[in-house]
Formats: C-alpha cells, structure tokens, sequence
C-alpha cells in the first residue's frame, strides 16, 4: 500500500500541512481511521523529522469499550516507540456541560487536544477525518440547515489542526489496515441507527450511491472544495470586519459594537459572531444555520436587553448598543479578593494585574486614564487596599459628580453588561470605593499640589 503513503504525503506537501521538525499530537480513537493515519505519520517521521505524540481522551460514554479503547491505544503508542497522552474522564463530569453527551464529549476532546499540545510545545494536532466523514457531515448539515461555511464542509487544515486523510475513502483505510496487518478497535455504537450520522452512513449515503450517483462521496468532496475557496474569501472580509467591530475582547466575553456591527452585509454579521465564538476558544459547539439566524435576529430587533442561548455554554445578549457574546465560565466567574501590594503587583487569576508604586507626582501634571488612577497616599486608611468583585449595594463617589451613586446606576449608564461587570474589580480603602479599575475612579482621595509623595496603581485587564 505504498500508492496510499505516497498519496498523503503530496496531500501534506500540497496543504503545507506539515514542516521539517514539528511536533504533531495523533488524535488516536483506536479505529481504523485513527490508526492508519498513526501509522503513515509514524512511516513519515525519519523524512519530516517529526516528534509523534500519541493522544486519546477516555470519555467514558461506552463503559468496558471505553476503557478496551484506551488500554489500546496505549499499548500502540508502546509498539512504536511514541510518547502517550492519555486522560480519562471523571464519572458525571460531561453532564456539568451545556448540550448533547455528545456536544459535550466534543467540546472535552478539544480542551484535552490543545492541553496536549501545550505541554508537548506541539505545533500540528493531526485528526483522522476521511473521504466517508466528509460526505457525511455535509449532508448531515444540508439536511439540518447550514451556511456557506457548513456546507463546505470540514477543512482539511485549520490553525494547528490539520487532516491529512481527509482525501482517502473508509475503503482505501481499511484495505491499507489490512495490508499492513495493523489491528483497530470497533466502535459498536457506529452501529446504532438512533443516531442521525449513523443513518446517513448506513442509509442514506448506501441509497444515494444505488440510485442516484455511484461517486457521491467524491462529488460531495468536490462540491465542498469549492465552497470553501469562495468562503475562505468571504472569511477573510469577516477577519477584517471582526477588528473594527470588536470593542473589546477579555477571557470568556467578546464585547462587539452593535451599530457597526449592523452596517455589514448579513453573510458578514454571521461570520463575526463565529468568529466571536471561535475567538472564545469554544470549537467544540456545533451552531447551525438557525442558531447563527436567532443571533442575527436578536441583534436587529428592538429589545434593548434581549439575549439568546446556544450550544456550548455560548450566551449573547444585546445590551443597548452592544451585543456581548459569553461563554458559560465567564458568566460564572467566582467571587473574587486579593489585598493590593504596594509597592508591587498582584495578580488576580482570570481578572488581570495591578501595579503598583510609591513616586512623586510629576512636575508636568497627573496623566491618569481608564488603567492609571493616583491617590494620596496620606488621606487613605491605614488598612490595606483590596481588589474585589463588585458587590449588591456598592456605591461610588464619581470623580467630577456631586453625592455617591451606586455601582449597578453607575454600569448601567456606562452600558457594561451584567458579564463584564462580574470581572470588573473595584479597589476599596476602609470601606470606601476609591477606583472601579478600568472605568470610574472616585472624587475622594485626589492627588492635590504639593503632595510630595503619591500613589500609582495601574490596572492591566487579563
């Protein structure tokens, strides 16, 4: 099967898949697909000077099988001489994820890849995608409703992930299999027809092939190639609209300007918002064209506050001119404190880091902004200085405004929504809110002439 190693290879050196020296983590399952694709990186790995890690996430959605899978994919690691990255799963620990058990074995097999890939430095993480998974996907979508992007089906490389069988039928896969006497584990559950992809591999795709196109797989491949030129084009307009639209972008929270965001034309306000989601490193949901339709729908409407869950744990909602897209984590970020080092910096995992520093004002003026504040150092308590959540009841003494207003008047006019303000820290000195970091400082505590000495904090968001 020497025409197979050589027909990926050109795949690879077409795609500029692969470099000389890369480190490439295998998504190996222990099927057929998967271990073929483990063992042609294997054969390529003197030529490419390539470090193989062998990675494979334990679900535990098939109980011994899931365990049978792991124990072999390890032992094949073994075999030939390549590091092993194995995690499983704890017991309940899908169901604390939004969505399908399979939405969520997704979304976990992702978080475990690019974790693998941390700690190896891995540069490519390879995944055995073919021919048969291509057509299937495609149709699976045509027939739930997909965008230009849906229908063009999975690319064979994208950021660091590459699919170098993406090319090569099930057939072909099993026959190299055979060829090389290389033993795969089999999923029973491909069997089960109460799964839609399972239908359309079963079904469907033997159906089509009867009666209406014996080459289905390669026409539905060759129709997916062409899609994707013309959305490759599309995406790279959406790239350049996604830097202007995007107000601001924090750890679990993309913050987009709605008004210019309604300027563009509908097929780029679809991919901003995928964008937005991708840029929450949430790859893991599957949004479909009526999920990407409710977005759209929800940022032209009327309703000043309203808001849309999808799959995934991903949340938008439109907050006055605004539309905050969210993933679950940072909705619920935890309550956080941390006691100020002065001088020096403290970092607030998640939230971000503040420096600070004991110097002269200098002699030309105080230049304070949304991330400086200066206080007088004399006039605060004698405590320490703490960065906090903001809490019910907060309140503040704007600098410039006369009396206190509470924070919630204060964020509402500001129009920073309920996501943001949960990571928004607010510094107190005995009790008083002297700084909400980023946005509002209080009146109280000013830096008068002639102070010799003064405080400098400097908030840098995470």
């Amino acid at each position: 099967m020497l025409d197979l190693l050589a027909r990926v290879r050109e795949e690879i050196r077409r795609s500029r898949m692969l470099s000389s020296g890369d480190v490439v983590v295998a998504t190996v399952s222990g099927g057929a697909d998967s271990v073929v694709l483990l063992h042609l990186l294997w054969r390529m790995r003197e030529e490419k000077r390539l470090k193989i890690i062998v990675a494979h996430l334990d679900h535990g959605l098939r109980g011994r099988e899931s365990r049978r899978d792991y124990l072999f994919t390890e032992r094949l690691a073994k075999s030939l001489g390549l590091l092993f990255e194995g995690h499983k799963l704890k017991p309940g620990e899908l169901k604390n994820i939004p969505g399908s058990p399979q939405e969520a074995a997704r979304e976990k097999r992702y978080e475990f890849l690019e974790r693998a890939a941390a700690i190896h430095a891995a540069g490519k993480i390879a995944l055995g995608h073919t021919l048969d998974d291509q057509a299937e996907t495609i149709l699976m979508r045509l027939l739930k409703g997909a965008s230009l992007s849906g229908l063009a089906g999975i690319p064979a490389k994208r950021d660091r992930y590459i699919r170098p069988l993406l090319s090569v039928s099930r057939k072909e896969i099993e026959g190299y299999a055979s060829a090389e006497g290389l033993s795969f584990v089999i999923d029973s559950t491909n069997l089960e027809r109460k799964y839609l992809r399972n239908r359309i591999r079963l079904d469907l795709i033997p159906g089509l092939e009867r009666e209406y196109n014996p080459n289905i797989r390669d026409t539905l491949s060759r129709t997916a190639a062409l899609l994707r030129a013309d959305d490759d084009y599309i995406e790279m307009a959406a790239k350049r609209a996604f830097g202007s639209i995007c107000i601001e972008a924090r750890p679990g929270s993309i913050t987009l300007d709605r008004l210019k965001l309604l300027k563009a034309h509908g097929a780029i306000i679809s991919r901003v918002f995928l964008l937005a989601v991708r840029t929450l490193g949430k790859e893991g949901p599957e949004l479909g064209s009526a999920h990407v339709e409710a977005f759209a729908e929800m940022a032209k409407g009327k309703k000043p506050n309203a808001s849309i869950s999808l799959p995934g744990g991903i949340r938008a909602e439109r907050v006055y001119d605004r539309v905050v897209v969210t993933a679950e984590a940072a909705r619920e970020a935890p309550a956080f404190e941390a006691v100020i080092n002065i001088p020096g910096r403290t970092v607030i995992e998640g939230i971000g880091e503040f420096r600070a520093e004991l110097r002269k004002p200098p002699a030309g003026g105080l230049k304070e902004g949304e991330s400086v504040a200066w206080f007088d150092l004399n006039a605060l308590s004698s405590g320490p200085l703490v960065a906090r959540q903001a809490r019910p009841g907060d309140r503040l003494a704007p600098f410039g405004m006369k009396g206190r207003r509470k924070l919630k008047d204060l964020f509402i006019d500001m129009k920073i929504p309920p996501p943001m303000r949960r990571r928004t820290p607010v510094v107190s000195s005995g009790g008083d809110i002297i700084w909400v970091a980023g946005l509002r400082r209080s009146g109280l505590y000013r830096v008068e002439k002639g102070v010799p000495r003064a405080l400098k904090i400097e908030f840098i968001p995470a």
